[in-house]
């Protein structure tokens, strides 16, 4: 009877841990389903077609490749270096994650470029009597990526009978910009109300013509802020190169001392706060 209990003491924590795992595998599916989601979208949003098998791949190299550094260079303890392996990598996701926010914004001020021309387009195909999905079929013909791809994506949703206007909906989601929210809003409030939707979009064309106008004004009288933050923010990093290279016994004390390490983070810390508030003082919303 007592060499029972261990076994059944072990049946009863396996069977715990089953149920437990049971009763969480359908939440945590469903959350990591989400997740995986929205990252695909993410990717497919920034133009991104590597597989996720070569995403993975290249995470792990760079985490590999940067652990690998920081043990040659730093030659830290055993176990210090094995802390920093997770501190690898998520410094590598985050700068993957950076990157394809880097894409996905560049992306977006494409499209937004794009979009005059293809209200145009869309403006003159409705005036000769068109419908609203075939004026995006000569915007699909006429136009490159990401506005052809963006728009197929529109016509496509239509195939499968979404409603154009809830494609459209979604177009405005995926590209976020106060342009596609107002070519979404029009269109929608003019299947509402009625109208003349060739002479609509071509309006919208305008005043889209009229706030780029205004931006590229606003990017060229900020420019000098935006100079003056860039210095700000090398500065340091060229005056702790100089010290180093020409005063080597303060920049030893700068770089392998406690009192040198707080200097350096009591000025990392002001420098970006000045850094900081010197972009928002500049920074218009067009």
């Amino acid at each position: 009877m007592v060499a029972i209990v261990p076994f059944a003491i072990f049946l009863g924590v396996a069977g715990t841990a089953v149920l437990f795992f049971y009763t969480l595998w359908g939440r945590v599916n469903t959350r990591t389903t989400k997740k995986l989601s929205q990252f695909s979208d993410l990717l497919d949003r920034a133009g991104i077609s590597a597989p996720p098998e070569q995403i993975v791949l290249t995470l792990l190299g760079t985490t590999a490749i940067l652990w690998i550094a920081i043990a040659m260079l730093a030659r830290p303890p055993i176990l210090a270096g094995l802390l920093f392996l997770p501190l690898c990598a998520g410094a590598s996701v985050a700068g993957f994650y950076a990157i394809v926010q880097a894409k996905l914004r560049k992306r977006l001020d494409r499209f937004v470029q794009q979009l005059e021309l293809a209200l145009r387009l869309m403006s003159s195909g409705v005036r000769i009597g068109m419908g609203l999905r075939q004026a995006l079929a000569i915007v699909i013909d006429e136009m490159s990526d990401p506005a052809r791809h963006e728009y197929m994506r529109v016509v496509g949703k239509t195939n499968i009978g979404v409603s154009l206007y809830d494609a459209i909906d979604d177009l405005a989601v995926r590209m976020p910009s106060n342009e596609t929210l107002m070519m979404s809003r029009v269109i929608r409030i003019q299947s509402q109300t009625g109208g003349d939707l060739s002479k609509i979009l071509e309006q919208l064309a305008n005043t889209i013509k009229e706030r780029r106008r205004i931006a590229r004004k606003i990017s060229a009288m900020t420019a000098e802020g935006r100079a003056s933050a860039g210095i700000l923010a090398g500065l340091p990093l060229f005056l702790a190169l100089f010290i180093s290279l020409t005063q080597h016994d303060m920049g030893h004390a700068l770089l392998f001392t406690t009192p040198g390490h707080i200097s350096l983070l009591l000025v990392a810390v002001l420098d970006g706060c000045g850094v900081f508030w010197l972009l928002k003082m500049i920074k218009v919303e067009v």
